[in-house]
């Protein structure tokens, strides 16, 4: 039998839905059968100038900041820290809020860094700032390649935000929070 896709009349009607409902997932099998909703988790209440994905809220401060402030900020917030990226899926979403609500070519402070200043071999004192485990890579460039690498990680704007690229900690740049809501 053939497989059909679900009319796009349909899945325009999903999207608007889907782009404001954070805790839900479009599971679906294009063999003819609706697409499913499913829950995944409770919908978290995120404060005012903040998103909700997964269990986390994230907030987008354009106030330039250098790495340590952007991380002392962060902490302010419930369990809040500057951004751990754990997956494409989540690294996919950051990119999106950066590119939707940043108007200038900066890259983004997120809460990688590297504590040992580049005394581990191979770049390998790189860690989360919150101490999730560091398993995901979304390197532009591996810091172990750089003659003069820098010790805190950004999303880079010419990665679309999507890759991370070391840098000097002492740059001031907008940056993001992830936080219990």
């Amino acid at each position: 039998t053939d497989t059909m896709l679900p009319s796009l009349g349909h899945l325009c009607t999903l999207i608007p839905y889907l782009h404001f409902t954070s805790s839900l997932s479009l599971i679906s099998s294009f063999s003819g059968q609706e697409p499913e909703i499913k829950l995944l988790s409770e919908r978290i209440s995120c404060p005012r100038g903040s998103i909700g994905y997964g269990s986390y809220c994230y907030a987008l401060y354009k106030a330039a900041r250098s790495w340590m402030g952007a991380n002392v900020s962060s902490g302010k917030r419930p369990s809040g820290h500057l951004a751990s990226v754990l997956s494409g899926t989540e690294g996919a979403f950051l990119a999106s809020l950066v590119r939707d609500n940043l108007n200038t070519l900066s890259d983004v402070w997120i809460g990688l860094h590297d504590p040992t200043e580049g005394s581990e071999p191979n770049a390998g004192g790189w860690e989360w700032s919150n101490t999730d485990v560091l398993n995901y890579f979304a390197w532009e460039r591996s810091p172990a390649t750089v003659s003069n690498p820098g010790h805190c990680g950004i999303l880079s704007r010419t990665s679309g935000y999507l890759k991370w690229k070391d840098y000097s900690c002492h740059v001031s740049l907008p940056y993001i929070c992830k936080f219990k809501g």
